[in-house]
């Protein structure tokens, strides 16, 4: 199975089902080719334009792809259809682009670069936005930063603010997405052999076996591949959030101040990894500029737009059409049509939860509902859960498993997991319905004679027939004895009348984090909580 970032990676190049459209399927009224895009260093870069009938000249969407731009050929019909010339093209090193790929870091001048050359062609009006998701986002905020004078509007999905604190090191503790995510980037590469390819493919498929062993072991399976081995060990070089991690690229939120003040729609999932990333990208730049900014939060992982999220269905209401949403924002902006949708609340989110039952696929429907505020998050009031005392034992050779949550868009996984080292308290079953909306903290005293433990906290959504739903999973990496503050990040979800609130402490969480390497005895101590947002 898929693991993390790799995951994320595969759906990457079509998060609203645009991959895979052969040539011939696209409208007979489009024009497509493909340009060599020279940037300020001489390098090209392969870049498919979609063109549509007329002279012009036209408005322009650009998208930046390291997972191969033919994957945007239905995404660049529908818009050519709707009269923008859409640009889609391979990052540096990637496909058909020349030079050398590292993750990131070249993407501020190439897309500034990029925006500026679309701007400069004779079939544009010199209006010109950004779309995409994940690592498509991020190079959007990338461009952003260097300030291209025709960038007038962003739609930006599941994208990071800080990649060291989201994603390779939250919590201080490595996260294994980003190891196999180099190695998918590595069997994805388009001067590998075909038995190269398949040798990667096959470990990509089944990370885990090379997931436990070493580091330092598994760097050989890259060691042919110099670009990727690169990425791998500067990975596990920088374990501190230092200079490596600060450059524009990996680092969005300390370049606040410079990106450029244009309206950005920001959208994400509360089962996104990027889900608080996203919410932070929103609140920080409305503080920073003066242009709209929006944002939308959906039940879903960051393969977004679907109803089915793990075990659960959140049925037509978890659906969303892309096209549609993205079309009415950009041709308010780069257009000047009147907004259809979204409406003019800046926070559009998914309460998910409220109802229990099945559909009849045997899915688990929790329901919920579409809300809006002004602000985020919206006014609550504090509520403590008791966390569970004890003492157990962790071995870094057997930790505890992932299951669900926002790892590799799993989402709703039940949480029937009897083993020693996870201790777990589980309220009463509620009396009324309780509506957490907001970040949820977990604070927790912990004592161990080992250098270092992992503590991850989870919150669980126990149904009356006993289906034990995931909310949210935190981690992070202390020297004990401390008092920690696990952070669960953020979610909205209704605990229905007769639901308990239950809540997991444990040591690992594997294959999604790097297990710690001491063996150590760990004591949770009285007095430990999780903390949520109450919404009335």
């Amino acid at each position: 199975m898929l693991r993390a970032l790799v995951g994320q990676a595969m759906v990457f190049c079509g998060l609203s089902n645009f991959c895979g459209l052969s040539g011939a399927a696209l409208a007979q009224q489009i024009t497509q080719r493909t340009e060599m895009v020279p940037m300020r260093d001489g390098v090209k870069l392969s870049t498919d334009l979609y063109l549509p009938e007329g002279k012009g000249p036209f408005p322009v969407l650009v998208t930046r792809s390291p997972y191969n731009k033919n994957g945007e050929r239905r995404r660049g019909a529908f818009f050519a259809q709707h009269g923008y010339v859409f640009v889609a093209q391979d990052c540096r090193g990637r496909f058909a682009s020349e030079g050398e790929f590292y993750p990131l870091i070249h993407e501020a001048r190439d897309g500034y670069d990029t925006i500026e050359w679309a701007a400069a062609q004779p079939w544009s009006s010199g209006k010109v936005g950004t779309t995409g998701a994940s690592y498509l986002a991020i190079d959007q905020y990338a461009a952003a930063i260097e300030n291209p004078p025709h960038l007038l509007a962003m739609y930006a999905a599941v994208g990071s603010e800080n990649f060291y604190y989201d994603s390779t090191y939250a919590g201080g503790i490595p996260s294994l997405g980003w190891p196999v995510w180099n190695l998918f980037m590595a069997s994805t590469d388009s001067k590998l052999d075909d038995a190269a390819r398949t040798r990667l493919s096959a470990v990509v498929k089944d990370p885990d076996p090379w997931l436990r062993q070493s580091p330092a072991d598994r760097a050989a399976l890259l060691a042919p591949f110099a670009a990727y081995k690169r990425g791998y060990d500067d990975f596990y070089a920088h374990s501190r959030f230092d200079d490596y991690w600060k450059q524009v690229g990996f680092d969005t939120a300390d370049y606040y101040a410079r990106l450029k003040d244009v309206p950005i729609l920001f959208l994400s999932g509360w089962y996104d990894q990027f889900a608080d990333a996203t919410i932070r990208n929103f609140t920080e730049l409305r503080a920073h500029h003066k242009t709209q900014k929006r944002l939308i939060m959906g039940p879903w992982p960051h393969g977004y737009g679907k109803a089915e999220c793990g075990d659960a269905s959140f049925g037509k209401d978890g659906e969303l059409d892309e096209n549609a949403l993205q079309l009415d924002w950009f041709d308010h902006w780069l257009i000047g049509a009147p907004f259809g949708t979204p409406g003019a609340e800046p926070v559009r989110y998914f309460r998910m939860g409220g109802q229990d039952g099945h559909d009849a696929k045997g899915r688990l429907t929790p329901g919920g509902e579409w809300k809006t505020a002004l602000t985020w998050p919206p006014k609550s009031a504090p509520k403590q859960f008791p966390a569970a005392s004890g003492t157990y034992d962790y071995d870094p050779k057997d930790p505890a498993p992932t299951k669900g949550g926002r790892y590799n868009s799993q989402c709703i996984q039940d949480q029937k997991l009897q083993r020693p080292d996870i201790l777990t308290s589980l309220s009463e079953p509620l009396d009324a319905p309780l509506n957490i909306t907001g970040k949820v903290e977990a604070n927790v005293s912990i004592t161990s004679a080992a250098p270092s433990v992992d503590v991850v906290v989870k919150l669980i959504d126990v149904y009356p027939d006993g289906y034990a739903a995931l909310i949210l999973e935190g981690a992070t990496r202390v020297t004990p004895p401390v008092k920690a503050k696990v952070d669960l990040g953020s979610t909205s979800n209704l605990f229905a009348k007769g639901h308990r609130v239950r809540i997991d402490v444990t040591s690992s969480s594997f294959p999604r984090l790097e297990p710690n390497p001491h063996v150590a005895k760990v004591t949770i101590e009285p007095g430990s909580y999780v903390e949520v947002p109450v919404v009335r």
